[in-house]
Parts: structure tokens; C-alpha cells; sequence
């Protein structure tokens, strides 16, 4: 078991969707926000909602609503709930206790590589560390929205991605996308 948080972000639109995604049913009968609630709590000792509230859970609302996942992270990272953070969104229902072991090393941000050599790391799952804090309010300050842009602004530590976890990184956008995943 991790000894840090687990933050699952939730602050998201959800147009594509149609409904706010963490409400979303899975074939299995969970909504995403179950099972990923699931996936937290066999992971590790904390988690936090980021972004918005979930009944009995300990939320986090962001500091500049609208402003996407960066502000969401910003809040987190002032919060001080912890010193480091495994961040996932809540439309990740297919991610593994065992497919995220590798990012918890030691380094203020942690990401898998991309699945091509050339390819851009993939955003989320992602370590990150409270020492990111000034560096994520600068961003934000600066006109900076994108996640992508916020990591290409930090230190990151790049993971090989192990092969077979694809299904299990991508954060679903549609309905379509839902009925084409394999939940166990």
C-alpha cells in the first residue's frame, strides 16, 4: 500500500459524454467513480476528490473553476493534504493497483513514456510532489490551460510503459468508447 493520496479528478464538463462521467454506469454495474473509489483504496492509504463532491468522500474544490485539470491540481497541490500525490481521472475505471507500481518512485513528477518512442508522455496517472506547487500557480498564471504544458514545464521522471496497459490509461470520453472497454 502506497503511505501517500490518491487524487481522482472529477472537475471536468463531460460534453462528449453527455453526463457528468464519474456518474457514468460501467458494464459491470459500478459507476466509473466506484470503481476508480475501488482502485484508490486498494492502492493506497488517502484519497481525495479534486474538482468537485462525492458524498462521504474528503473534497477539494478547485481555486479558479474552469480553468481544467491544472487548476484542479493546483488546489490539490496547496492543499498540503499530503507531499505527493498519485492524480488520476475519474473516467480511468480500467486502471490497476499493479499497472501504476512503477510511477510511485521518488521525483517530483512521475509519468509513463508515450507509447511511441517520439510520442509525448502519457498525462495521467501521474506522480507529482508538492514541490510542483509555485511552479503550477505560475503556469496557471502565465495563461497556461494545458496538462501536457504543465509537464513539459517540470522535471518529470519518463516510466516505460509497460505493454498491455493502453485500454487501462485511457480516460473515457464517450459513450462509445465506454461499450468498447473490457471491464473484468
Amino acid at each position: 500500500m502506497w503511505p501517500h493520496t490518491i487524487a481522482i479528478l472529477v472537475g471536468g464538463k463531460s460534453k462528449r459524454m453527455g453526463a457528468p462521467k464519474h456518474k457514468i454506469p460501467t458494464s459491470t454495474g459500478k459507476t466509473m467513480m466506484e470503481a476508480m473509489l475501488e482502485f484508490a483504496t486498494s492502492t493506497a492509504v488517502n484519497t481525495v476528490i479534486v474538482g468537485g463532491s462525492i458524498s462521504g468522500q474528503r473534497c477539494i474544490d478547485d481555486r479558479q473553476p474552469g480553468l481544467g485539470p491544472v487548476a484542479g491540481l493546483e488546489a490539490l497541490l496547496i492543499s498540503n493534504i499530503d507531499k505527493r500525490y498519485l492524480v488520476v481521472g475519474c473516467d480511468m475505471p480500467l486502471l490497476k493497483t499493479e499497472t501504476v507500481q512503477p510511477l510511485l518512485i521518488t521525483g517530483d513528477a512521475v509519468i509513463f513514456s508515450g507509447k511511441e518512442e517520439d510520442d509525448f508522455p502519457t498525462p495521467l496517472p501521474l506522480v507529482i510532489s508538492s514541490n510542483c506547487r509555485a511552479k503550477c500557480s505560475a503556469y496557471l498564471e502565465s495563461g497556461g490551460r494545458s496538462l501536457h504544458g504543465f509537464l513539459r514545464e517540470l522535471r518529470t521522471t519518463h516510466i516505460k510503459r509497460p505493454k498491455g496497459i493502453d485500454q487501462q490509461l485511457t480516460s473515457i470520453n464517450t459513450p462509445e468508447q465506454l461499450n468498447n472497454c473490457a471491464f473484468e
